[in-house]
């Protein structure tokens, strides 16, 4: 125990050096965090010194520092309308309503119940066969059910195509990603997967318009959406929704960050906030964008659709389990303590720190090389990558050192083009499982996956700029 209390004090003297160059800031971190730590003496309530210290001084100033670069941008763009997207926004919300209200800021800020298979599901029968290529997308723990269930189909129907082009498989094994792009041929061409598809398309599309026009989405006053980002489909998926029922204006997206953009998109209406397409690579390479949607959630679930009651179109939310609601309301609770002390220490010095703070040390301290205490507490969050949040697991997986060298480049390469039996098993928080099973490997561990990020992020950036250059 000593020990571990040595660890992860030398960890927050580590944030508190970092934020040593802005004392507005610094002392804001100080202040929420004794307030925690009093706080949860009093409620007699654990919270990990962990979670406490990474949520007041690393964060909170984050989240600050990107709030007020979207005021800046949007402000810019005569654009005072924000709509928050479900479920990353549900933080950045509360704290820009807040300081809207309590200072008299002139942006209306608006909570907008989304998500990817909210929007993808009406969408589908939009856009031709393109809605192939997001039903059949790789990811973690991929099967043949989960693409049917991107899809919109009933258990019933999946099986039905399943008979027709893969008989004898199992619904529930796992896909590589090769297997993946082989399906999306065989269903191009199958009239018993597109049919259903197309059918449940068409009847998620008028509740999913009837919500947007009810949140004033089709009013004539410039908007912009704010959430998470990765790669714009979401804001790409609202075009096509919007436009289909005759809404001709543009929408502009401020994001935390960008790794590429769908083909078609407007490049001058995407803007990143820590990375975008083009930049960013060292960045991108100590981000982990699985522990940032773990962390900025909403204690609500996963949005589904839409119905209406009470002649009001109203979300249909997903249940979310007692063990992971726990664990989202705690972390919650510490980040809107730190909303309320920022809310009460608002002012010009403030700001000037936060637009000027450089995140990146604190959040690749963090997130790329986190101590072991960090790990076991973040680490254990649930978490599933895929639009229908299926097979959700632990955030930083248990791997196997083998596993673990499997993340490495040449192993990864290997398993990508000589596929054999052996396949991968991935981590949502990579660098948290290296940290909890590498061991004495770990330095190794995180070499070697640090090169895999590089490598892929690197190849990615120089296929977005070719790409829109040739466009």
């Amino acid at each position: 125990m000593k020990e571990q209390k040595r660890r992860q004090n030398g960890k927050l003297n580590d944030y508190r050096n970092l934020l040593s160059r802005t004392p507005e800031l610094l002392r804001l971190s100080e202040q929420a965090y004794a307030e925690t730590v009093q706080a949860d003496g009093k409620k007699r309530q654990w919270i990990p010194d962990a979670q406490a210290a990474v949520s007041m001084f690393v964060l909170g100033p984050v989240l600050l520092s990107f709030l007020l670069w979207i005021f800046r941008q949007a402000e810019r763009a005569g654009r005072y309308r924000l709509y928050f997207l479900a479920r990353d926004g549900y933080l950045m919300y509360r704290l820009a309503e807040k300081l809207c209200r309590m200072y008299g800021l002139p942006f209306d800020c608006r909570y907008l119940y989304a998500s990817r298979l909210a929007w993808r599901l009406p969408e589908q029968h939009l856009i031709g066969e393109d809605f192939l290529e997001r039903v059949c997308r790789g990811g973690m723990n991929v099967t043949f059910a989960s693409l049917m269930r991107r899809a919109g189909l009933t258990p019933e129907e999946a099986e039905r195509v399943a008979a027709e082009i893969c008989p004898g498989k199992g619904m529930d094994v796992i896909l590589s990603r090769k297997e993946i792009r082989d399906l999306r041929v065989l269903l191009s061409g199958c009239r018993t997967f597109l049919e259903p598809a197309r059918k449940h398309s068409e009847e998620c599309l008028e509740p999913a318009i009837g919500y947007l026009r009810q949140e004033g989405l089709f009013e004539e006053v410039p908007y912009a959406l704010v959430d998470s980002g990765w790669i714009g489909t979401m804001q790409e998926s609202l075009r096509h929704l919007l436009e289909s029922a005759g809404y001709r204006g543009k929408t502009e997206g401020y994001y935390f960050g960008l790794y590429s953009l769908p083909p078609q998109a407007d490049r001058q209406l995407f803007h990143g906030f820590y990375f975008e397409p083009e930049t960013g690579l060292r960045r991108k390479t100590r981000f982990s964008n699985c522990l940032f949607e773990c962390i900025f959630t909403a204690p609500h679930g996963m949005t589904l659709g839409y119905e209406q009651k009470d002649g009001r179109w109203q979300p249909r939310l997903a249940a979310v389990a007692g063990a992971q609601e726990e664990r989202v309301r705690r972390q919650l609770g510490l980040l809107e303590q730190y909303v309320l002390a920022a809310a009460d220490a608002y002012g010009e010095s403030l700001c000037r720190e936060a637009e000027g703070l450089d995140p990146e040390a604190l959040l690749s301290g963090f997130m790329a090389n986190p101590s072991r205490e960090e790990s076991l507490c973040f680490g254990s969050f649930s978490f599933s990558d895929d639009v229908t949040e299926d097979h959700m697991q632990p955030l930083a997986s248990r791997l196997t050192q083998r596993q673990l060298l499997d993340h490495h480049l040449p192993f990864r390469l290997r398993l990508m083009f000589l596929p054999g039996r052996r396949k991968l098993k991935d981590s949502g928080w990579v660098e948290g499982s290296v940290r909890l099973y590498g061991g004495c490997l770990f330095p190794w561990h995180r070499a070697g996956i640090l090169l895999y990020k590089y490598a892929s992020f690197a190849r990615m950036q120089s296929s977005f700029r070719k790409g829109w250059k040739t466009a």
